[in-house]
């Protein structure tokens, strides 16, 4: 290595470290940019010239300076912040969301959604949000917000999930004709349920429930009379269910048809009848007390749109301003073999390049995706005191090579005025 190779290894190694300064800016300035990811400035060093018998002065593997091979992004997943607004949506792990074209999306940890003035789901930057539109789960494309069936569906099919104490003592259903109260009161067990009709109207279910001999149960289902017109307070039966539990306090395959009410409700205000099936095979005979602990069905009110939400597994809904729910569609979750590969192309997205592999959506939550969480975001990973450290360390660096520069400048001085 010659003297006058000191100017051009200094330069390097001012250019790379002023490189690297500017990664640090870069990541200080997103400190408080959600779902930012920090750059890491990898540093490579530049061999020299390859030495042969007309160069005799270049010394065997000497360097010729530093440059910056690329800079990293580091996916490691942010803080979540809670923010309440409820088209923020954020990844609790692996994984990006897909945005902007179908056939060549790009990836963003970035969940400050919002509703476009067409009624889609976009980012803040005005990119379309993919994903899949209502129940599908198979066709990639822009979500509308708007397309969702907020009409009334009345209930035709009812799941509950729970356990009878099977402590209780037997109890008698009283004889056809009797008061709610004589047949509540004599009851070991009741519960209440909310269903609709086809007009969107809620109306009360009340199970109840009486032990009879060994671990058999008999389960009466009734409605208000005034909701079908047979008078306030007089209860109408639905159906009657027999629940058989086996020594461990489940119900068998065999017995559970019989645990099942079918009846047809036919409403005083206008609404259709309601053929309606009750299936409580799910219910568990144990001691400890008696309680429903989830309830499913398939009906719901009519309303309009007064929000949305996003639930963990990635489903879209939009709630009604009746309180019911109804689903607008999915989020997806793009994974990939090597997440290095990915682009980074501003405006917080990602490009796929040909160092990232197959790309390979799916449900959040399941796999090595990460889950979502609605009305949160995550946080941008910079760490300012670690990014403040560095930022020492490349200045000192950038120092240390002006000052080769300013020695190697002064001695080449000196010589040129010595030949003179």
């Amino acid at each position: 290595m010659r003297l006058e190779s000191a100017l051009n290894t200094s330069r390097e190694g001012l250019s790379a470290h002023g490189q690297a300064i500017a990664v640090v800016g870069d990541n200080i300035a997103n400190a408080s940019t959600p779902g930012f990811k920090r750059g890491r400035a990898e540093f490579r060093d530049i061999m020299g010239e390859i030495p042969d018998s007309s160069n005799s002065e270049v010394v065997s593997g000497s360097g010729d300076g530093v440059s910056i091979g690329r800079t990293r992004q580091n996916f490691e997943t942010g803080a979540l912040d809670i923010t309440g607004r409820a088209l923020d949506v954020a990844l609790t792990g692996n994984g990006f969301f897909l945005v902007g074209d179908v056939e060549n999306p790009l990836f963003t940890r970035m969940g400050t959604f919002q509703v476009s003035t067409d009624g889609f789901l976009t980012t803040s930057a005005g990119l379309p949000v993919l994903g899949y539109q209502g129940a599908d789960t198979t066709t990639l494309t822009s979500i509308d917000m708007n397309k969702v069936n907020i009409e009334a569906q009345a209930t035709t099919n009812l799941q509950l999930f729970g356990n009878i104490d099977g402590t209780q003592i037997n109890a008698t259903p009283p004889p056809a004709g009797s008061s709610f109260k004589e047949i509540t009161t004599a009851a070991s067990f009741v519960a209440s349920q909310g269903i609709f009709d086809s007009l969107g109207q809620r109306h009360d279910v009340t199970m109840c429930f009486f032990k009879g001999a060994g671990n058999q149960w008999t389960v009466q289902s009734y409605v208000n009379g005034s909701d079908t017109g047979a008078g306030v307070d007089v209860p109408v039966l639905v159906g009657q269910a027999t629940l058989a539990f086996n020594p461990v306090g489940r119900i068998d395959e065999a017995n559970a048809a019989a645990a099942a009410i079918n009846g047809t409700i036919n409403w005083a205000n206008g609404a259709a009848a309601s053929p309606i099936t009750i299936d409580l095979k799910s219910f568990t005979q144990y001691a400890g007390g008696s309680l429903v602990t989830n309830a499913f069905q398939d009906g719901r009110g009519g309303g309009e749109i007064s929000s949305y939400e996003f639930d963990t597994n990635g489903g879209i809904y939009a709630i009604l301003d009746t309180g019911e729910r109804a689903q607008v569609g999915s989020l997806p979750v793009a994974i990939f073999q090597n997440v290095d590969g990915l682009e980074r192309s501003g405006s917080s997205v990602y490009s796929r390049t040909i160092d990232t592999g197959e790309m390979q959506l799916g449900t959040p939550g399941r796999g090595a995706r990460g889950g979502l969480k609605g009305a949160a975001l995550e946080s941008s990973n910079v760490d300012i005191a670690n990014q403040f450290v560095d930022l020492v360390i490349y200045q000192r660096g950038y120092q240390a090579n002006s000052q080769v520069l300013s020695a190697a400048s002064e001695i080449l001085k000196g010589t040129i005025a010595m030949i003179r």
